[in-house]
């Protein structure tokens, strides 16, 4: 009887249970997709729909949100971009969402990924987290004041040796 309890108990808990909708690992390969591969990638999982698409400095900004209505709020940002003088193209992946416990569980997936944290501090509005590789520069941040979190991962120039 007990044994019935138990699972009865783990399933209820389940049923209130979620997941969000990106990993890190996600994000970080968002960075080493073109603009029209990460659009694909983002839209073919049917995690998350384009919400908008604006022009900046003739930069094709696009801007993706969570489509399920049990998560909170989750949104990303692709498109901002620089170009180097050798042809390169150095992109940044935003990520935001409305649960912090998500900004957490990315920052525990950056830790066990073997990045690693140059800073941990937090100033008036926000808890700060930056993460250094030969790759990518990595900001993190959980609203101190506001219940949300970011991500902003940004590749940056390899140079060989």
């Amino acid at each position: 009887m007990k044994k019935y309890c138990l699972v009865v108990l783990l399933f209820c808990l389940c049923l209130k249970s979620y997941g969000q909708s990106i990993s890190f690992f996600d994000l970080t390969n968002l960075t080493n997709l073109s603009d029209g591969q990460a659009h694909t990638y983002l839209t073919l999982g049917k995690v998350f729909k384009q919400r908008y698409i604006q022009e900046i400095d003739g930069k094709k900004i696009e801007r993706f949100r969570s489509i399920s209505n049990k998560v909170k709020e989750q949104s990303i940002t692709i498109g901002e971009n620089a170009k180097l003088s050798n042809g390169t193209i150095l992109r940044t992946v935003t990520y935001d969402t409305a649960d912090p416990r998500h900004i957490v569980n990315l920052i525990a997936q950056a830790r066990r990924s073997k990045l690693i944290m140059k800073f941990q501090g937090q100033d008036a509005y926000n808890n700060i987290y930056k993460f250094d590789n030969d790759f990518y520069f990595i900001t993190m941040t959980i609203s101190a004041t506001e219940n949300k979190g970011q991500v902003v991962i940004k590749q940056k120039e390899f140079i060989e040796y």
